[in-house]
């Protein structure tokens, strides 16, 4: 009668929790989380870094001792070797401060972390150092059932038929002590009575019903939803209800993957049912598995590890094998396909033969004429490229020819000077004015005026010849030692140093004869401007290559 009440009550409570919930569309919830997983590691790991704050200004021992508590829960399902750490600086700690309560609570914490892991003689090792006439209800009840958890995961290892009868016992004994010490006020209730009427009144019925009240309960996304709906999993395996088998593990899945557990069991166990009873989704299975296999490396549990990788070759092998049944089944119809084109193709070729000659002949006609005018389009490219080129070369032979007349007209001034030197020399000295003939001979104004007349026209002939000197010679000098020219047809002394070396005019005393100063003046030049070159070594020589393309603007 207490089954058929306790049945009914479960009816009456909401079912909208999996009522539009159908296989297909846990499917696609699930395969969204494990495709967001790095997300929800981030924001994990950003929790779990708040937490961590704490510890930094915290000097309270018993406000440490809670943040170690507060993080071990945080990394359980999480980090193994983080788990660990913390569960380990909560017994160091408490020991020291000489805490009872938080010794005991992480010893115990410890020796389920251990058990997780592989180490069942290390965990219940652990449990002996635990002082019993010291806990509290709740730390009984979490003493016993951790005991029961150790066992049960010591027999499911064994799985033979000496030693796991032992351990089940154990694990039995060590369940009937820990409901003693049950909250029967706690939303887990629930879940730990299903536990107990599976291993100790070995009664699965009575168990769903706890189970799926425990589901109704519990947070969709917390991690004894996640223990109850592998439970009903299990529980409707039993009976060979796979819809309901396949259902709870997607429900247990998505809510490890909501939790970010990667001590996750579901998602393997939900790879093997697929691979056992959906050939046709062989890539998924092979995908969870595969997926397990790497949060099993994350969390890093060994035993998990070495469980997935005896399940592995098994999913990958058949996985291997049904892509090579659908590549042979490709390759079978494309062979039938291209069969049949061959066939077609050989069709048509005969009944267009004729046809065919006739427009073979026309596309060649036209092929032809196609090609004289490209190659009369290609003649008319080549040809406005020759009269681009002979326009340059016309160009750049006016400016040269005006380089070489500015120096043939200095060439003819300074001879025309000479002479009439020479000729003021002779009447002056027969006239025995060398008094009068020194103080000409002494004045520089014409000179002078002759000198800046032949800058000038250097200036414009050079910046004519080459109008990127300026502009490229500023991209050798260092960013704040370029130089600034105040008009933009006059080059500074710099520059016509600089020019003069462009032209092949290197030596000191040349450079010094052309721009009238003396040859110490141009080497103090050349020192000043090279030391503001970025590359002091070859800059000179990189001022001769300048301007490779002469009158390009």
């Amino acid at each position: 009668m207490r089954k058929l009440l306790l049945y009914i009550s479960l009816l009456a409570l909401p079912t909208g929790l999996f009522a539009d919930n159908d296989t297909q569309h846990l499917q696609e919830q699930l395969d969204l989380l494990l495709s967001h997983q790095t997300a929800h590691i981030k924001r994990k790991n950003e929790t779990i870094n708040r937490i961590k704050k704490g510890l930094l200004t915290e000097e309270k021992t018993l406000k440490r001792l809670q943040t170690y508590d507060l993080l071990y829960q945080e990394y359980y399902v999480f980090q193994f070797d983080s788990a660990m750490i913390y569960l380990d600086k909560g017994i160091t700690l408490a020991e020291k401060t000489a805490n009872t309560y938080y010794y005991n609570n992480n010893l115990i914490h410890k020796a389920e972390l251990l058990s997780i892991g592989g180490l069942y003689g290390e965990a219940i090792e652990t449990m002996s150092l635990v002082d019993t006439t010291a806990l509290d209800n709740t730390q009984k009840f979490d003493f016993y059932f951790s005991i029961f958890r150790i066992h049960t995961y010591w027999a499911d290892f064994c799985n033979d038929q000496k030693y796991a009868p032992i351990h089940r016992e154990k694990a039995k004994q060590a369940l009937i002590k820990a409901m003693d010490y049950c909250d029967e006020t706690a939303k887990t209730y629930e879940y730990y009575y299903g536990e107990y009427c599976v291993f100790v009144l070995n009664d699965p019925k009575k168990a769903r019903l706890h189970y799926l009240k425990a589901i109704h309960q519990l947070p969709s996304h917390s991690r004894f939803f996640a223990m109850a709906c592998f439970a009903l999993s299990g529980s409707y395996a039993n009976e060979g209800r796979t819809d309901q088998q396949e259902k709870y593990l997607l429900l247990s899945s998505i809510a490890d993957a909501e939790n970010c557990t990667m001590e996750n069991y579901a998602l393997q166990t939900l790879a093997m049912y697929i691979f056992e009873h959906d050939k046709n989704r062989i890539d998924r299975a092979q995908e969870y598995i595969q997926k397990s296999l790497e949060d099993a490396r994350f969390y890093n549990n060994r035993l998990r590890i070495i469980e997935i990788s005896n399940k592995l070759p098994v999913i990958v092998n058949s996985y291997q094998q049904t892509l090579n049944t659908r590549n042979r089944v490709q390759m079978i119809a494309i062979i039938a396909i291209s069969l049949l084109l061959i066939f077609l193709l050989v069709a048509i070729t005969y009944i267009v033969k004729q046809t065919k000659r006739l427009r073979l002949q026309q596309r060649e006609l036209q092929k032809n004429n196609d090609s004289l005018s490209e190659l009369n389009t290609r003649q008319k490219g080549l040809n406005t490229q020759l009269h681009k080129l002979n326009a340059l070369l016309i160009d750049t032979n006016r400016k040269r020819e005006g380089l070489a007349k500015l120096y043939i007209d200095l060439c003819a001034k300074y001879i025309t000077r000479l002479k009439q030197q020479q000729t003021l020399v002779k009447r002056k000295i027969k006239a025995n004015q060398t008094s009068e003939l020194l103080s000409q001979l002494s004045s520089g104004r014409l000179s002078e005026e002759d000198a800046a007349t032949f800058l000038s026209r250097f200036d414009k002939a050079f910046l004519d010849l080459y109008p990127t000197f300026t502009k490229e010679l500023n991209a050798l000098l260092k960013a704040d030692c370029q130089i600034k020219n105040t008009h933009s047809n006059e080059l500074t002394t710099d520059q016509r140093i600089m020019a003069l070396i462009r032209l092949g005019v290197k030596e000191s005393a040349e450079i010094a004869d052309l721009l009238f100063y003396s040859p110490q003046t141009i080497y103090n030049y050349r020192s000043a401007l090279k030391a503001k070159a970025i590359d002091k070594t070859n800059f000179e020589a990189e001022v001769s290559k300048l301007c490779s393309v002469i009158g390009n603007d």
